[in-house]
Order: structure tokens, then C-alpha cells, then sequence
């Protein structure tokens, strides 16, 4: 049995979730004039997501992820807007990450709008599409891709993908008690299951319990999000 099938919610976590619901309108700023260059130079300039006001937030994403599953130019849309979503001002390996999708254009998309369509019924299988032993695209690891297949849902709240990074991780090792969750910047299929089935089990444990505004598994992603990134 994995031991997350035995972890009870933390009170500090609880409280969190139902103190925070401001998950979907998280603004994230975005170098958009950045990834004008980097992705005109690929030729893939009419992908650039649009961002008026110099941010991202989860619901424009999901606006994209809706439609990734679509075509592979809708799942790359949705990919080069989680990566601008995921590192800000930063930008780090973006550019290697739009080589690594430049370098092997109709493979890569074709893989990425698969597992758009597959991260809306099999979190396992998707995961495992994208890392079947090392990642299938380079620069695109677990912390990367799982944002890639939470967003693919598009916000549904029966999506089974969640997002799994290093600061995720840190704060249910160290704050959760879940200590078989090794790995800094990777993990295997059954751990990543494993994440996205103790989500959803704390979810409906508060559900359950009366909680007055339905909470989601991605409530919790966030509130671990945040106390890994100030603890």
C-alpha cells in the first residue's frame, strides 16, 4: 500500500483551502515580447498566446486546454502558454524547450495533443506518454508537463490531472508526512497517481464534511504550491 493511501489532511491545510479561493484568476506576469522572438524564430509565431494585460491566469489556460486535444497547433498553443504560465519573467530552458519541440515538430505535437486528449480520462496513461522511461521531450520534464496536463482539462472539475512540481513535493514531504515521495524534479507514474488520487480523497473528505463552497483538488495543489514556495 502507498503511503499516501494513509495520510490524514493536516489542519494547516484544511484551513487553507477553505480560506483561498481565488485559484482560477491567479495572475502570473508574462514577457510576451520574449516569446514573440523566440517563437517567430521556430516559426511558430501565430501560437503566441494572448496576453493584453502583461499576465496569464489558470482560466485562459483552460480556455486553451479545452481545445488542445484538438489539433497538434492547439496542443502546442497550450503548451508555450503553461511554460510562459509556469516560469513568469524567467524564462528558464523555455528557449530549449521550444527547440526540443522545433527539432521534431510533427512527433512532438502529435505527442502533445495525444496526451491532452488522454490526461481527460487516464492521468497514468498520460503522464506515461510524456515519460515513458525519460521524458519524451527534452527540457519537459514532471513539473512541467503535469501543468501542461491539468490545463488540458480545461477546468473540469472531474479532470483526474493535477500539477506536480518541486515545491508540491517539498511541502507534502515535509508538511504532510508523506516521505516516500522522492524525487526533486521527477517522479514515476504510480507517485503521480498516487498525488492525484490523495487530492481528490482530501477533497471530498471537506466536501463531506459540509465545507460551504465545494473544493477542488487544485485547491490544495495551489495551498501546497504556495507553503513550499515561503517555507
Amino acid at each position: 500500500m502507498s503511503q499516501a493511501n494513509t495520510l490524514d489532511l493536516p489542519e494547516w491545510l484544511a484551513a487553507a483551502v477553505r480560506t483561498r479561493s481565488t485559484r482560477i484568476d491567479q495572475p502570473i506576469p508574462v514577457n510576451r515580447a520574449w516569446w514573440t522572438g523566440r517563437l517567430g524564430e521556430a516559426a511558430f509565431a501565430d501560437e503566441l498566446v494572448e496576453a493584453p494585460d502583461g499576465s496569464l491566469t489558470r482560466a485562459q489556460l483552460f480556455k486553451l486546454g479545452a481545445r488542445a486535444g484538438e489539433s497538434p497547433q492547439d496542443a502546442r498553443r497550450l503548451l508555450w502558454a503553461t511554460c510562459a504560465w509556469g516560469t513568469g519573467l524567467r524564462h528558464r530552458n523555455n528557449g530549449s524547450r521550444v527547440r526540443s519541440v522545433k527539432n521534431r515538430r510533427d512527433e512532438v505535437s502529435e505527442l502533445l495533443q495525444t496526451a491532452a486528449e488522454t490526461a481527460r480520462t487516464d492521468a497514468r496513461a498520460a503522464f506515461m506518454q510524456l515519460r515513458p522511461s525519460r521524458n519524451a521531450v527534452p527540457y519537459l520534464g514532471p513539473p512541467f508537463f503535469t501543468k501542461f496536463l491539468y490545463f488540458a482539462g480545461g477546468g473540469g472539475a472531474a479532470h483526474p490531472c493535477l500539477i506536480l512540481d518541486s515545491l508540491v513535493a517539498k511541502s507534502l514531504r515535509r508538511e504532510c508526512g508523506w516521505t516516500e515521495l522522492t524525487g526533486w524534479y521527477s517522479w514515476s507514474a504510480d507517485q503521480y497517481v498516487d498525488y492525484c488520487d490523495l487530492l481528490a480523497r482530501w477533497a471530498k473528505e471537506l466536501n463531506d464534511d459540509g465545507s460551504d463552497e465545494a473544493v477542488r483538488p487544485d485547491q490544495f495543489e495551489y495551498a501546497l504550491f504556495t507553503r513550499g514556495r515561503h517555507s
